[in-house]
């Protein structure tokens, strides 16, 4: 189980490896984690679930889809796409130098790499402090689509995005309703557009 006691290793100090995203914001950093936790400590259950039951050769095809977002149209999985068990697909877009960590289709080992990418997250942050202390700088500045690009390449998955650039369109959704400044640009958005409004625009809850 995990409890907010699991958050007290981070520092204030580690906003810094984000550049200016997190800088300011060390709560902005504690909701990754705290997303990420979750997830893998709910995954297990779902898993086992279908493993034992009724899917036991488990040929499942695995969908994540972030909390905080705001899918504005249908997704589409074709069957062509034939998952192998280290297949994951992910969004072309919002990739921030890395790979996009708002949706994912994945196979079941993938799924499990997926579901417990907030490790890898983890060790980047405790490597650059252990650099930090031998004096070796501070590296790279890194984001959450950063170290999800390095923690599924280094697990040896394969990776493919999406061809469609606009496909699995996820808005980010902040705190106040309103959408990320940056998926307003992305998706041709009028920049005063709340999520309530938005959803009235797309039809969705009327």
């Amino acid at each position: 189980m995990f409890e907010e006691s699991d958050l007290s290793w981070l520092q204030q100090s580690d906003s810094a490896f984000f550049g200016r995203t997190y800088s300011s914001h060390s709560q902005t950093l504690k909701n990754v984690f705290r997303q990420g936790n979750s997830l893998r400590e709910a995954f297990p259950f779902l898993y086992a679930d279908i493993k034992h039951s009724n899917n036991p050769n488990d040929d499942t095809v695995y969908i994540f889809a972030r909390s905080d977002t705001f899918l504005m149209s249908p997704v589409d999985i074709p069957c062509s796409f034939n998952l192998g068990n280290t297949d994951i697909i992910i969004p072309r877009w919002a990739s921030w130098r890395g790979y996009n960590d708002r949706f994912a289709i994945a196979g079941p080992e993938s799924a499990k790499v997926y579901a417990t990418r907030i490790e890898g997250y983890k060790q980047a942050i405790l490597a650059r402090r252990r650099n930090i202390k031998l004096g070796l700088g501070l590296g790279p500045l890194m984001n959450a689509e950063k170290m999800l690009q390095n923690w599924l390449l280094g697990n040896k998955l394969n990776v493919t995005e999406h061809e469609d650039v606009r496909a699995w369109a996820l808005l980010s959704v902040r705190a106040d309703h309103n959408i990320e400044q940056k998926d307003v640009g992305e998706f041709k958005i009028d920049d005063s557009t709340s999520l309530p409004q938005l959803a009235l625009q797309l039809g969705i809850g009327t």
